[in-house]
């Protein structure tokens, strides 16, 4: 993901999955099972880019790291719990956006943070924080905001996803990283396989509507609903980032960080989590997630250009 143009390929995966999906169904294990390795993949090439043994940096700025939470698990939830409001008469669409909303970024957003002018290390340090935070706090907040449509019963059917896809990769690319500061060639392979990452997320994003889209095609429509929330919530967020970076007296290129971060969600690494749900029951749910990645693609580009403009540097 270092271009603009890289984002294309997952906009196009999209359109490829959403065409196979609708003129070429394939009720397949093949296809299922190759989906869940695709996941999984993705995950691992995703969280090998974090920087998982740097946790110390983010602590090294604890009023970045109050702002980034701040805006995580205070504003977030509350601007999510809004928006949702507006699809009670829809529960899948409802339980969809605020699994994707609460997730905190992990993935797209640091490259326009570097685009933007923004100070990556900043939150870079943080990332390992957010993605533990993921999975331990998004449930709950989803289940909390959603008045009783997500229920805990719900959660189970995530549990060898979480595990299975997102655990195991994650203590596996914490292995790759540490043997990495003994052997140049790996710290080299993981660098190498950094820049095919956003190849990893098309692929499974494209897998995955190919699955679920057969048995949602009347659903498809419904989306649309969701196109206003979504950009709703990314013009939201960026005064509400800037207001958590002024709070704490945070530098220029510091409160670009958080504004962009802040609007960026967790969905690459909430896909695996939504497909792993009862899909006779929330089968929807992967599709909203597709849909915010869509969504967001588009904002970010929005983001690279004004952010900037907002927020000077203080030598300009």
């Amino acid at each position: 993901m270092r271009s603009p143009l890289s984002s294309a390929w997952i906009l196009l995966a999209v359109v490829i999955g959403l065409a196979l999906g609708w003129f070429v169904p394939w009720p397949s294990t093949v296809l299922e099972s190759f989906t869940w390795f695709a996941l999984g993949a993705m995950v691992f090439a995703v969280v090998l880019g974090l920087p998982l043994l740097s946790l110390g940096k983010a602590i090294a700025k604890p009023r970045v790291l109050v702002a980034l939470f701040a805006v995580n698990l205070l504003v977030v939830p509350a601007v999510a719990f809004i928006l949702s409001r507006v699809l009670w008469q829809h529960p899948a669409l409802q339980v969809g956006l605020l699994l994707v909303l609460l997730a905190p970024g992990v993935a797209l957003s640091l490259t326009t943070v570097k685009q933007a002018g923004g100070d990556v290390e900043s939150v870079l340090g943080a990332k390992p924080i957010l993605l533990v935070g993921q999975l331990v706090v998004v449930p709950l907040f989803a289940v909390g905001l959603s008045g009783g449509v997500l229920g805990f019963d719900d959660l189970p059917d995530t549990f060898g996803a979480i595990l299975g896809l997102i655990v195991l990769p994650a203590a596996l690319a914490v292995i790759v990283q540490l043997v990495g500061l003994r052997r140049p060639s790996w710290a080299g392979a993981r660098r190498t396989l950094a820049r095919y990452t956003v190849v990893f997320i098309a692929v499974a994003v494209a897998s995955s509507l190919w699955l679920r889209v057969p048995a949602q095609v009347e659903e498809l429509f419904e989306l649309l609903r969701l196109v206003p929330l979504f950009f709703s919530f990314l013009v939201l967020l960026a005064p509400l980032g800037l207001l958590a970076g002024i709070l704490a007296s945070l530098t220029p290129s510091e409160k670009r960080a958080i504004m962009i971060v802040g609007a960026g969600r967790g969905g690459v690494i909430m896909l695996p989590i939504v497909m792993a749900l009862d899909p006779e029951v929330w089968g929807v749910v992967p599709l909203v997630v597709v849909m915010h990645l869509v969504i967001e693609i588009l904002g970010m580009m929005v983001y690279r250009t004004i952010v900037p403009e907002i927020v000077p540097l203080e030598n300009r």
